[in-house]
């Protein structure tokens, strides 16, 4: 199973059927790790984090990537930030043990949070536009 969810980095899924799979999939290896004893964290988490960071898109090709792809990013991305802190002690080793992992992990950090300002900001100057007063006078004083 793990070198089917590690395949889908040179195969990205084509259709919401095949990004479900994937999802499923990564969402056994989690339940694995939540299962294990802590003595064999580090190596299931090895198995685990690796696969996710290598869903990660990078900032330049986000952008053109197909929405499917997009998916998979998010996905990987909103699972790496919710495991990191639930293991940090293991999480802290996968990462430091592969620099390239860390580089790649923190560059989709930055880009999700320059994302999320930008669409903060943008939602923020939508407001600054008035309707016409709706309440008309009915007598002119000219």
């Amino acid at each position: 199973m793990v070198e089917k969810l590690k395949a889908v980095e040179r195969s990205r899924p084509g259709t919401a059927a095949e990004l479900q799979a994937v999802q499923e999939g990564i969402r056994v290896l989690e339940n694995l790790v939540g299962m294990g004893e802590e003595q064999n964290r580090v190596q299931l988490l090895a198995l685990l984090v690796p696969t996710l960071v290598s869903y990660l898109l990078d900032e330049n090709s986000i952008s053109s990537a197909p929405q499917v792809s997009k998916g998979l990013h998010e996905f990987a991305l909103q699972n790496l930030m919710r495991i990191g802190p639930l293991y940090p002690a293991a999480f802290k080793i996968v990462i430091g043990a592969a620099p390239e992992l860390k580089t790649r992990l923190e560059s989709a950090i930055r880009a999700n949070q320059a994302s999320s300002k930008a669409k903060a900001a943008a939602r923020q100057a939508q407001p600054a536009v008035q309707a016409a007063p709706t309440i008309k006078l009915k007598t002119s004083f000219f």
